[in-house]
């Protein structure tokens, strides 16, 4: 078993493609970590806003709350409709002026701020609490005891959800949950010395939900203003529990009002990284790109390089005729091969010009002159002349020998290159002498008008109709047709003669196909005897003249065609085409190779 080697360049290959995928992965940890907490910090970017907005909001009221209590006193003294509320013993005691005057006022207190929705009167030498709701122009009364111990007299105090819903509670009778409010406590007092009870603003905490909902935020992940003693003031989602589900929380501090503002976010609303698993699958993707192109690249390269020293042995071993196949992309061995394909050209057409081409001109020139006219056509020609003249049919026996002269006087005309109009007319003259001798077959002619001007070698198609003639009437038949049909086509961007010559004759075998093609392929000097010399010989030429850009291919025809030979060549005029022979004289071997067309 041979051992693989590996190039210099191949190892260079690998090299570099295994540092790419390192740099891969490493640079995918890296940016796959910083972007998993940047998209970390601009979740929470929302959450810390609205944050500091709460805290705000929240210390606002408590800044404002003494400009609110100013609104009571009159003289720095309470209001008196106030303080004679607050003295009496019951609700029945209180005159209706002294309660239209204390509604007029709690309501002017509410209607300045949105947010104020309601004021509690609390008294606590008659444990009386008085309820005035912005909704209800009116006030509710209880009796009881309430446990309010942190009401210190002459300093403001905080109160929490919970102990506002329980007094509302107890004010309005009602079992209802008023969790949505908190409260601020203020002294109210006739003078210094003598308290008389507290007055309640409440706050509804629906600006806090407001604030909350300016942000696009998960409305199960909860935030809470409380206390150092954890009371509650607000809580966005009372209902949630996010005990030991918690990955990340904040706490804004407010040392100065005694309250703080935090947030916990479940572990499971934060994001999921899909920055980070796409960086993640970018990195593997190009790594197995990397390993991919690697492979394809080796597999590439020492398969052209493989098929270079392939092709250089064989050109060396004298087959003048391989050519290395050329990529259909290009690239730089595809440059190697043109070169080295060029190079073989020249090669084989030095060669030719010093060795072949002399001696195959005057091959084809002989083989050309003694199988345009065959002298058996000559002899039944003149024998058909003669029987005319003893017929006395001078009109026919002077055509028939109008029509001999100019097939020989074409023969000996020295232009190598004629009109597809001039070649019809000669194949025309031809077939009009068969007819005298055979008088049972028709032909057809169909000449594209734009294509008559184009040139062709003499005597192209005349070798072919007389193989009809030889090999493809039948004889017992009445209804022989010769079809010649000539029109223009357009491939790759070049103009084509396209020549169809076909018959209804004597049917021909696949295998005698196969051996005609065999024998194009050998050329005119190989054919040999195996019968194919007239088309092998019509080849030829035309790949003298027209190079590799011409074809001739023979097939069994459709319906009712027995036999059809298809010619295609460059459509160039006579002028053009003998230029074009002058500029390149090496003549063809007819040998086929890998670049034919």
């Amino acid at each position: 078993m041979v051992q693989k080697k590996y190039g210099f360049f191949t190892r260079m290959l690998l090299i570099c493609t295994s540092l790419l995928v390192s740099f891969s992965v490493i640079a995918s940890v890296i940016v796959g970590f910083l972007s998993s907490q940047y998209e970390k910090s601009q979740f929470l970017k929302s959450y810390d806003l609205a944050l500091v907005n709460l805290s705000e909001a929240f210390s606002s009221h408590i800044d404002s709350f003494s400009i609110l209590v100013g609104r009571i006193l009159v003289n720095n003294k309470c209001d008196e409709n106030l303080c004679m509320l607050m003295n009496a013993s019951s609700y029945d005691q209180i005159s209706a002026d002294t309660r239209n005057e204390v509604i007029t006022l709690l309501s002017s207190i509410c209607s300045n701020d949105r947010y104020l929705r309601g004021v509690l009167l609390y008294s606590p030498q008659n444990s009386m609490v008085y309820y005035y709701s912005d909704s209800q122009y009116y006030l509710r009364c209880a009796s009881m005891d309430i446990d309010l111990p942190d009401l210190v007299p002459f300093a403001g105090t905080k109160l929490d959800n919970k102990t506002i819903s329980d007094v509302i509670a107890a004010c309005t009778r009602s079992e209802g949950s008023y969790d949505s409010y908190y409260g601020l406590a203020a002294t109210l007092y006739r003078n210094a010395a003598v308290p008389l009870g507290y007055m309640i603003p409440i706050y509804s905490t629906a600006e806090f939900m407001n604030i909350l909902n300016d942000y696009e935020l998960d409305e199960q992940n909860s935030f809470r203003i409380s206390d150092d003693n954890n009371r509650i003031y607000f809580q966005s989602n009372p209902m949630s529990d996010i005990t030991g589900n918690t990955v990340y929380t904040n706490t804004v501090a407010n040392t100065d009002n005694g309250f703080q503002v935090s947030y916990e976010v479940m572990r499971m609303h934060l994001p999921k990284g899909r920055l980070t698993i796409m960086i993640v699958m970018l990195a593997l993707f190009v790594t197995a790109f990397s390993f991919i192109l690697y492979y394809v690249t080796y597999y590439l390269s020492n398969k052209n390089i493989g098929g270079i020293l392939n092709g250089m042995k064989k050109f060396s071993l004298s087959d003048l005729s391989y050519r290395i196949n050329r990529p259909q992309k290009g690239n730089e061995f595809t440059q190697i091969i043109d070169g080295f394909n060029k190079m073989c050209d020249e090669l084989q057409k030095n060669v030719e010009r010093s060795y072949v081409y002399e001696l195959q001109q005057k091959k084809s020139e002989l083989y050309a002159l003694q199988t345009s006219i065959n002298p058996h056509f000559l002899y039944n020609t003149l024998d058909m002349i003669r029987s005319q003249i003893q017929s006395a049919d001078t009109g026919t026996a002077s055509h028939m020998l109008l029509l001999l002269a100019k097939i020989y006087r074409t023969q000996t005309n020295t232009d190598m290159f004629i009109t597809l109009d001039e070649e019809a007319e000669l194949c025309e003259n031809f077939i009009i002498l068969y007819q005298s001798r055979f008088q049972n077959f028709d032909y057809e002619f169909d000449v594209d008008s734009n294509a008559g001007w184009y040139a062709i070698p003499k005597n192209t198609l005349q070798p072919m109709i007389e193989n009809y003639f030889v090999h493809g009437i039948k004889s017992g038949a009445q209804d022989n047709l010769l079809l010649l049909s000539v029109f223009l086509e357009d491939m790759d961007e070049i103009r084509y003669v396209h020549i169809t010559l076909c018959n209804n004759g004597n049917p021909i075998s696949e295998k005698r196909i196969s051996e005609i093609s065999r024998s194009l392929d050998l050329g005119v000097f190989e054919t040999g005897k195996s019968g194919s010399f007239a088309m092998a010989n019509v080849y030829t030429r035309l790949r003298i003249a027209f190079g590799e850009k011409c074809r001739l291919t023979v097939k069994s025809g459709e319906d009712d065609i027995s036999f059809q030979i298809d010619l295609i060549f460059p459509a160039m005029s006579a002028d053009e085409l003998q230029n074009n022979f002058l500029s390149h004289p090496a003549a063809s071997t007819g040998t086929s190779d890998n670049t034919a067309v």
